[in-house]
């Protein structure tokens, strides 16, 4: 599919506005532009608690399903939940016909990758003696699709059964191509610019200790013959692809590539965007959740 007019438009507004400049900035400041479900976001999605963090559920038009499907949303482990994720995943739900569960991770300054990855993995593992892990899926999309590699990843050291099914949304698999410093020639992305990775590899890393190359940080540094058949979703004009490209190849070479949608026309997260583009894909993605 072409990108409408209206994508484009949404575009050229990020780079008027220089959007994409405000994540570096928050990321020193350690500023998160956390939201809660408002207006008629807010009837559809309830919120619980798991271990001290809001957790956000929306049930398909019908209630509450069997089938749960995981999210773990992005923000370059800067920003938390936004209206964007609320509205994309509540369509996913009705589309999907299955019960959306978004949880709300730690984030730096108040947490570090270890705390950030540990609350998610102890999140997810809940969910699944809940629910049995035959009938609960997982995702995420950009920085959220590190966490759940992370996730998945952590569950197979430790010989535990994943899900099978899992779905990663134009997702950061690669931090130490951060250090690279970038030119005005790279800087072609309206949401993100690759001059703000860097930040927020730093505010994630902080002083933990733990190495950005570590698989559970990058996992295109992955072995991933242990992991699940994976589906992908990336944009070829998203600052993220080449890397994303990089880690399909992979899973591909290991035999566990499902299904992997790359559009020539977009960029990074356009599946969130409050235009008619995203319908498609959230659709695509509804089917992979079977």
């Amino acid at each position: 599919m072409g990108a409408s007019l209206g994508y484009k438009a949404l575009q050229g507004i990020l780079r008027a506005t220089g959007f994409r400049h405000r994540m570096p900035k928050d990321a020193a400041r350690g500023r998160q532009r956390n939201m809660r479900p408002r207006g008629r976001q807010a009837e559809r999605w309830a919120r619980s608690e798991f271990d001290g963090r809001a957790v956000w559920t929306c049930h398909p038009p019908g209630g509450a399903t069997d089938r749960i499907y995981v999210h773990e949303h992005g923000g370059g482990y800067v920003y938390g939940l936004q209206s964007i994720h609320y509205r994309a995943l509540q369509e996913l739900a009705d589309h999907a016909g299955m019960t959306v569960v978004v949880p709300d991770y730690p984030l730096p300054p108040q947490a570090r990758a270890p705390e950030i990855m540990g609350w998610a993995d102890r999140h997810f593992a809940a969910v699944v003696e809940h629910h049995g892990v035959e009938t609960v899926a997982l995702g995420g999309c950009s920085a959220g699709g590190n966490l759940a590699l992370a996730i998945l990843q952590r569950r197979a050291a430790r010989d535990e059964a994943n899900p099978g099914t899992v779905i990663l949304w134009s997702p950061w698999v690669d931090l130490t191509e951060a250090e690279a410093p970038p030119t005005k020639a790279d800087d072609y992305e309206a949401l993100i610019t690759p001059f703000g990775l860097e930040p927020a590899v730093g505010a994630y890393l902080g002083e933990s200790g733990v190495d950005r190359s570590d698989p559970h940080v990058s996992p295109l540094c992955a072995d991933l013959s242990d992991l699940p058949t994976m589906h992908i979703v990336t944009g070829q004009k998203d600052i993220l692809h080449p890397s994303i490209a990089a880690f399909a190849e992979k899973a591909d070479a290991a035999g566990k590539l499902g299904d992997y949608l790359v559009e020539p026309d977009y960029g990074h997260y356009w599946m969130f965007y409050p235009v008619k583009d995203r319908h498609p894909t959230l659709r695509r993605i509804a089917d992979w959740l079977g």
